[in-house]
């Protein structure tokens, strides 16, 4: 999923202006990148301003990074806790790749994240309860996993996110009622995990669901 800004734009010269913070924490994840058999990082170095590296989309004036979008490279790695100095960030896409570890509570220093597509690789660990704090995330697709747990009610105050897929993970507990308070939803997919309990009956006031996938579960039929 891309966001479109219109105040962001490619670099396509070298310069010596940027922010530092930026600078050093996009260099401390190409640091936890160990395959990278495309050689999509080697762009990543001093040659050229950061805002030019692949993957990276910055503010045209202000020059902080807004997307790190790096879906499908075949990287391997982890995810460090100073992706949370990207403060700027609304989107990061790392699906299709094979990351590893835990994803950060620092995450949740990202106050203006709208989207965060981890789908489809290998991270472990909890959903991070930080992450009550991106109260403008939109867009949250931890598909095909081996995240556990379950889901926070911290996270509650996502009320504008649209679309929330969470499914082939090994996620347990029941699914919260509070979901239902998410009146913008239009996509909620919990498939395939551990869940148990019944089907609240607060998401039936999510007038806005079009797609609802809770099967492979451990869920009762009352």
């Amino acid at each position: 999923m891309m966001s479109t800004c219109p105040e962001s734009a490619a670099f396509p010269s070298p310069t010596l202006l940027g922010n530092e913070s930026d600078h050093l924490a996009l260099l401390d994840f190409k640091k936890r990148i160990t395959e990278d058999p495309l050689s999509v990082m080697s762009s990543w170095n001093h040659s050229i301003h950061f805002c030019s590296w692949v993957g990276i989309t910055c503010h045209r004036a202000t020059q902080r990074v807004l997307i790190l979008d790096l879906e499908d490279k075949q990287l391997v790695g982890s995810i460090p806790p100073s992706i949370g100095n990207l403060t700027r960030l609304i989107e990061i896409s790392l699906g299709i790749n094979e990351f590893h570890g835990e994803i950060p509570q620092e995450l949740g220093r990202l106050r203006n994240l709208e989207s965060l597509n981890l789908s489809f690789n290998s991270l472990g660990g909890k959903i991070p309860t930080n992450m009550s704090h991106c109260t403008q995330l939109r867009f949250l697709d931890l598909y095909s996993n081996k995240i556990i747990g379950s889901i926070p009610r911290q996270l509650s105050s996502w009320l504008s996110l649209t679309v929330l897929q969470l499914g082939k993970n090994n996620l347990s507990g029941t699914i919260p009622g509070w979901i239902g308070n998410f009146s913008s939803l239009r996509s909620l997919r919990l498939a395939r995990n551990n869940f148990q309990g019944s089907i609240p009956n607060e998401l039936g006031h999510i007038t806005t669901l079009k797609i609802f996938l809770v099967g492979e579960n451990n869920l009762s039929e009352d």
